[in-house]
């Protein structure tokens, strides 16, 4: 099974396309993709709820809320809420949209309530706001929440990212829109292939395009089926 760690429902066109469920299946269909993680347009306050009523109890999407955390008590409610009732299954942090830096504790409430529902937590990495290695700091101080680290530090801070990983074990290296395959070997070469996991970013980035980056590899069967599902799979028990 090929599962997609990061995957947008978008409420407005991109390059004159629209995004909604039909198309996104289209887009898995296309890559051979089978099921995918799908997250909210990104806004200030992200709306989950009307994410939840487009996927309509489709199969294919696991639905994770993103959630802007200078919400404070109000959104580790919704994450609870989204959890308990209407089917949420993991948590997304961006903290270069929402303006928090993640080595503070702007987001240790959040952190601490998917420590006690048992999701696993995916934070966009960059070199400002969301840098690997503030990452690495905010994963080791929950360390019962797998932390899916989107773009490993793409791209001009891979090997901090790698970094991060190699020092706290419930880092995972995501491959969203890394688009050059020396940097995804890299990775695998410091942490070994149980903790990458495959993503798109789509639909900015084409799904299919990112699976053919991790195709040129050519990794024995056994370690590509790790990167482009079966790690996933663990972390959202599915």
């Amino acid at each position: 099974m090929i599962l997609d760690c990061e995957l947008y429902l978008l409420n407005y066109p991109v390059a004159g396309h629209s995004y909604d469920i039909p198309a996104l299946e289209s887009l898995l269909d296309e890559a051979g993709i089978d099921r995918a993680v799908l997250m909210p347009p990104v806004t200030y306050k992200p709306d989950n709820y009307w994410m939840i009523e487009q996927i309509h109890s489709n199969s294919r999407f696991i639905p994770c809320a993103l959630l802007n955390p200078q919400f404070g008590d109000k959104a580790v409610e919704e994450l609870e809420l989204g959890v308990r009732e209407w089917g949420i299954q993991g948590l997304k942090l961006m903290p270069t949209k929402h303006g928090f830096q993640v080595a503070r504790n702007f987001a240790y409430p959040l952190m601490a309530k998917c420590t006690e529902l048992g999701i696993p937590v995916s934070i966009h990495s960059e070199g400002g706001y969301a840098h690997p290695l503030a990452i690495a700091a905010l994963a080791r101080e929950f360390p019962e929440v797998p932390v899916i680290m989107d773009h490993m530090g793409y791209r001009y801070w891979v090997t901090d990212a790698i970094e991060a990983a190699k020092q706290v074990p419930n880092i995972y290296l995501a491959t969203t829109a890394v688009m050059e395959p020396h940097f995804i070997a890299q990775a695998i070469d410091n942490v070994g292939v149980e903790r990458i996991v495959f993503g798109s970013n789509g639909p900015m980035v084409i799904p299919k395009m990112q699976i053919e980056v991790i195709k040129f590899l050519q990794l024995p069967p056994e370690d590509e089926a790790k990167i482009l599902g079966g790690t996933l799979a663990e972390l959202y028990k599915l």
